[in-house]
């Protein structure tokens, strides 16, 4: 397979000129090193919630409001598909559990209600396509297994914005659900992470979130590359 990269396609930064993808590649060779998060990582939750319980509505946040006005202009209602960053959030408000069972996952998850962003990885190995992009979804010939849940769940249509590999959908309406084909489970090695801002208010969180989470993987022994920034000026980069 070709070297991985990342891009936004033009129709996307039409759609949304402030559109910023970081992205961080990881290679995981002891997989019993993630067992433990980072105590004082953890701790950081403590203000996330203090300021979430002084906010009424929850969609008042900027970090929200910003994803539910992109999902408007994507021809799907905002009160019925969560952001990712909405969807933990308003679990956190409510004094649930975050954690998923695996812990590369719990470790972004923490970084992401931390920053206030959006974060996503895939399995790298898993991939059709070395090519990952962040465009519009094409209903006649994308494929989505979404992971717990059913397609029809998950509608295509020509304004929402999809990450692809090829015809294989990798995330629906940005960064609301995961394939099962790509998503990261405890057999996977190599993965690329991502975060996104649809505003230019939040372009700056993405960067700081990733650059949080390849200090901690690099605090384990993990190897990460450098961050990198796909966005209008430089809308393709390699991974």
């Amino acid at each position: 397979m070709k070297p991985p990269t990342l891009s936004i396609d033009p129709n996307v930064l039409h759609k949304f000129p402030a559109m910023t993808v970081a992205a961080v590649t990881a290679t995981i060779d002891d997989p019993a090193c993630l067992k433990k998060l980072n105590d004082k990582l953890v701790s950081q939750l403590t203000p996330v919630v203090e300021r979430l319980n002084t906010v009424e509505p929850i969609t008042q946040l900027e970090e929200i409001a910003q994803w539910r006005q992109a999902y408007g202009s994507m021809s799907i209602k905002p009160s019925k598909f969560h952001s990712s960053i909405e969807a933990l959030l308003r679990r956190v408000k409510k004094g649930d559990d975050i954690s998923t069972g695996l812990p590369i996952v719990d470790l972004y998850n923490l970084i992401s209600v931390i920053h206030g962003t959006p974060m996503g990885a895939y399995d790298l190995d898993k991939l059709p396509d070395a090519e990952i992009v962040l465009r519009l979804a094409n209903p006649a010939s994308d494929n989505f297994d979404p992971l717990g849940g059913k397609a029809d769940s998950y509608p295509l249509n020509e304004d929402l914005v999809i990450y692809a590999a090829g015809s294989d959908v990798l995330c629906w309406g940005i960064n609301t659900r995961d394939s099962v084909r790509s998503c990261v489970d405890d057999t996977s090695r190599t993965i690329v992470f991502m975060s996104e801002a649809s505003s230019e208010n939040a372009s700056l969180r993405p960067v700081a979130a990733l650059d949080m989470l390849a200090a901690e993987l690099t605090d384990l022994g993990i190897a990460t590359s450098d961050v990198m920034t796909a966005s209008q000026s430089v809308p393709k980069i390699a991974l």
